[in-house]
């Protein structure tokens, strides 16, 4: 059924300030009836469609690989450091860091060249990347001692990032542009259920791959990690399960490359910044069929061809373009609030996601740490002819494999199944049911309200958790931080994880939409590298086991601020509107569509929108003092009365 679209009384009565950001940012007055026309008709078309599965299979299978290959890392990193740096802690953190710096720098590259080149023009290239550095990262070795194992696995991670960092506004942008209005929500947050599947997807292939090796191998008998026997026969064991894990990630790139040969730009920015009205009708038509006819104009017929304005356009990334879009428009506001937004979130959720196995292991954790020394079972050898390896622990300290200090006769094989455990029910359940509660509750919620509340929600999560953690560590109640954590990942993708992927997408135009949403994605990639940072200080340079507690605590500090820059900078995504039901008046919510969106910090602030603190503390003390002055009167009427 065709959905009915409001269209918006004209708010620019001055043709001089009327500003269309729709259409690259050129005004209105530049535009002819016939290209009005062609973006109505354009839009009718998008909106008589709901949820696309095609589209979304196209997005989803990317986001998915990427996650699957970003978050894999906090399933071969134990792996690799038993096989090649048992002892050295910042090998980790090189990875980490190099993964992330190359995820900033492939959203700022592709959010650029998708809206220079066009979207499809650019999706898949990143896939590309993804599948040469998985096959890059799978085959890295030593060479014959010739080669530095951890440089040459960096290189390929960091080209990994790149691909997976492009994945983010393509995505993004490809689904946002091509859902119709009522749908955009559902389908954003549809596509962004992948990352926590592909985190769950991650674990669950590690966890497969271990139990099949260990069925192969027996690796709980060989005693691996804990015993000298059979180490060098357990190193090719265990070095190949990292590169199954890691390889397999190949395998969705290479079925969601497919799909994106059959893909086209999205008809708005085949007409709105290519100017070619015929392609986008036809390419839209391609994707969605021929709609009936609509305004008494047959899409498919002569009357429709395309016709051009003869007024002189700016031209996209111009000095002037930029300068009159970001600083005269004032919408350097917007992209303000989503990157500062994003780079806040992204602070708390990957401290809390990213190489956090001994974070689990200590809040898992219901005894003390146990000391090295002969008391323990495994201090001398269970194998005939073996030799244990704990009591060089003692001098070298717990190998980097090993993140429970409660339990330091584990094996490698009960290390890595524990810490599958661990995060499956701590993050990666949790996390799916957030992201799939949001689905069903993205049109029935105002957005960017809820955006701060759910900062709100989760700075008072951080601060009950911190402080639970301090009573109950290494407790028998330490399952209640668990819970609470469990909790927190629930509200991340509910709330702040999944808006501040859908807003970039939504609230600006056209022709620098990927780009603003790469600019902010980057932005939290950036926060997450610092998160990667702060975790690594605290653990290693604050030596009390109440440390995680402190984390929670400070984390809750960047919530707030997340809060206050998402009630300030950034939009309305919907409208309120009044409907008769049966007799019966009731309130709901609206969507405006991407062209509304798009027009920017001057049109909300026509529709009664303030933008910025000092607006919003201007326009509270005005509302007081009007409500002081009605007070007062009421009460001198009173009086006389």
């Amino acid at each position: 059924m065709p959905t009915s679209m409001s269209i918006a009384p004209d708010l620019y009565p001055d043709p001089e300030r009327r500003v269309n950001r729709g259409f690259l940012g050129f005004d209105s007055s530049a535009l002819s009836p016939r290209d009005s026309q062609d973006r109505r008709q354009l839009r009718y078309e998008l909106d008589l469609n709901s949820w696309n599965l095609r589209i979304w299979g196209v997005a989803a299978s990317g986001f998915l690989t990427d996650s699957y290959n970003l978050f894999a890392t906090n399933v071969i990193l134990a792996t690799i450091s038993f096989v090649y740096f048992p002892h050295q802690r910042w090998c980790g953190l090189v990875i980490n860091l190099f993964t992330l710096f190359g995820s900033v720098c492939g959203q700022l590259l592709f959010g650029y060249l998708a809206d220079r080149y066009g979207r499809t023009r650019l999706y898949g290239i990143e896939l590309v990347l993804v599948i040469v550095s998985t096959v890059g990262v799978a085959t890295a070795s030593t060479g014959y001692d010739d080669m530095s194992f951890l440089a040459l696995f960096t290189w390929w991670r960091f080209v990994m990032g790149v691909g997976i960092g492009a994945e983010y506004p393509l995505s993004a942008i490809i689904t946002s542009e091509w859902s119709s209005t009522s749908s955009r929500a559902t389908m954003l947050s549809s596509v962004f259920l992948m990352q926590p599947v592909g985190q769950a997807l991650a674990q669950l292939v590690g966890l497969w791959v271990l139990l099949g090796r260990d069925a192969a191998h027996d690796l709980q008998g060989m005693q691996c990690g804990i015993d000298e026997l059979h180490q060098e026969e357990c190193k090719k064991i265990i070095d190949g399960i990292w590169r199954i894990v890691i390889g397999s990630g190949a395998v969705p790139a290479l079925l969601a490359i497919i799909f994106r040969f059959f893909l086209y730009d999205c008809g708005l920015y085949t007409l709105e910044v290519k100017s070619k009205p015929g392609n986008a009708f036809r390419d839209t038509q391609r994707v969605y069929g021929q709609p009936v006819a609509a305004d008494g104009i047959d899409v498919s017929s002569p009357t429709a061809a395309p016709m051009y304005s003869p007024h002189p356009m700016p031209v996209q990334f111009s000095l002037q373009d930029l300068t009159n879009y970001f600083i005269r428009d004032k919408n350097w506001y917007y992209l303000l609030g989503t990157t500062m937004t994003w780079f806040l979130l992204d602070i708390s959720f990957y401290g809390f996601s990213l190489d956090n196995r001994g974070t689990l292991a200590g809040l898992w954790a219901t005894d003390e740490k146990l000391s090295l020394g002969p008391h323990l079972e495994c201090w001398t050898s269970q194998l005939d002819g073996g030799k244990s390896l704990v009591p060089q622990w003692v001098e070298t300290g717990l190998p980097t494999w090993q993140t429970d200090a409660t339990h330091p006769c584990n094996t490698i094989y009960q290390t890595l199944l524990e810490q599958s455990k661990q995060y499956l029910l701590s993050v990666s359940i949790a996390s799916i049911a957030g992201s799939a509660s949001f689905i069903f509750a993205a049109n029935r919620i105002p957005r960017r309200q809820w955006l701060t509340s759910s900062f709100l929600i989760l700075m008072t999560l951080f601060i009950i958790t911190g402080s639970v953690y301090y009573g109950v560590a290494h407790t028998r109640g330490a399952p209640a931080t668990v819970v609470l954590v469990a909790i927190c990942h629930f509200m991340f993708n509910f709330g702040a994880n999944t808006l501040t992927f859908i807003i970039p997408a939504e609230i600006f135009p056209t022709c620098y939409r990927c780009t603003c949403h790469g600019i902010s994605a980057a932005a939290g990639k950036i926060g997450s590298i610092i998160a990667v940072l702060i975790v690594y200080g605290i653990n290693t340079g604050y030596n009390s086991p109440m440390r995680q507690g402190l984390i929670f605590l400070l984390f809750a500090t960047f919530m707030a601020l997340g809060a206050i820059y998402s009630w300030a900078y950034l939009p309305d995504i919907q409208r309120v509107v009044a409907d008769v039901d049966n007799g019966t008046p009731h309130r709901r919510l609206e969507t405006k569509n991407l062209e509304e969106l798009g027009e920017g910090h001057e049109r909300g602030r026509l529709e009664g929108q303030t933008i910025t603190i000092r607006d919003k503390w201007t326009a509270g003390r005005q509302k007081w003092r009007r409500r002081r002055l009605r007070n007062s009167t009421s009460e001198g009427a009173s009086g006389q009365g």
